[in-house]
């Protein structure tokens, strides 16, 4: 069976009954779900970027991302209470990841109620969305938080300069548990490998993650260390699995990738 680790509350995954079809389609046993952009249920493709083809290009393509966000996006409610009325009609498939934007008083004053309230398992952050800094004082209290609560950090990454200063945060804190967006950093995360043992990687990232990216991760950390994400809607599932089951790995390897690593990162019972 697969877990997704990375997916939002959009399209293929907007409803319980699209929920049930896609995991029921793609043998799919769980889904880590956080809400989409301003809680918008149904998103258009991507754009297809020729000269984006790299986990590094996603780094220009945030700068298009951020722009978009603030100029095109409507507020459509509560992201995370509508992820929550996902989890209640689908306990035993969708597992939430609760959405925080640090630079909103509301998302940090509450962030406690909400992780209790919700019983989320892991906190998702997005700086192309939500322009923090990694070495703010509002990221330094929403870290210590998630791991007070033994709750990893998923976090798409905005630039170089902010996945360097995560790369020296994660070795100062090894009791935090990161997981990487898109694999976005992973030539500069990788001198510090051994260093990083609460740093892992996520496969997604429609043709900017490609098998060579993540068998590299692979290498470097091991395959302990990659976790399964399609990040539904902008990417399709069947293309994401696919691009797993096309690398020559052994089943353990792929089992590890598709479900054993998240299940270990958040703590879930076996089957």
């Amino acid at each position: 069976m697969i877990i997704d680790a990375h997916a939002h509350a959009a399209r293929e995954y907007s409803t319980a009954d699209s929920i049930k079809d896609m995991a029921k389609k793609y043998a799919i046993e769980k889904i880590v779900l956080c809400p989409s952009p301003k809680n918008n249920q149904n998103l258009k493709d991507p754009p297809n970027i020729p000269f984006m083809t790299t986990p590094g290009s996603i780094f220009l393509l945030n700068r298009m991302l951020r722009f978009s966000y603030n100029s095109f996006f409507k507020e459509n409610g509560d992201g995370n209470r509508y992820v929550f009325e996902l989890s209640k009609k689908l306990p035993e498939t969708v597992i939430q990841f609760l959405w925080v934007n640090p630079l909103d008083p509301l998302h940090m004053d509450n962030l406690e109620k909400n992780i209790l309230e919700y019983r989320v398992k892991g906190i998702k952050l997005h700086q192309a969305w939500n322009p923090f800094s990694i070495d703010s004082q509002e990221f330094n209290q929403l870290a210590e938080v998630a791991t007070a609560h033994k709750l990893p950090v998923f976090i798409h990454l905005y630039s170089r300069k902010e996945t360097r200063k995560l790369l020296r945060y994660a070795e100062s804190h090894r009791e935090g548990t990161f997981i990487i967006a898109h694999m976005l950093g992973l030539g500069i995360f990788k001198e510090h490998a051994k260093d990083l043992p609460n740093l892992y990687f996520d496969t997604s990232g429609s043709e900017r993650v490609r098998g060579q990216d993540i068998l590299q991760a692979i290498q470097l950390f091991g395959p302990d260390h990659v976790v399964f994400g399609t990040d539904t809607p902008y990417a399709r599932i069947g293309d994401q699995i696919e691009k797993i089951d096309r690398l020559n790995l052994s089943e353990n390897g792929k089992e590890q990738i598709f479900s054993l690593n998240i299940k270990r990162i958040l703590s879930l019972k076996p089957e």
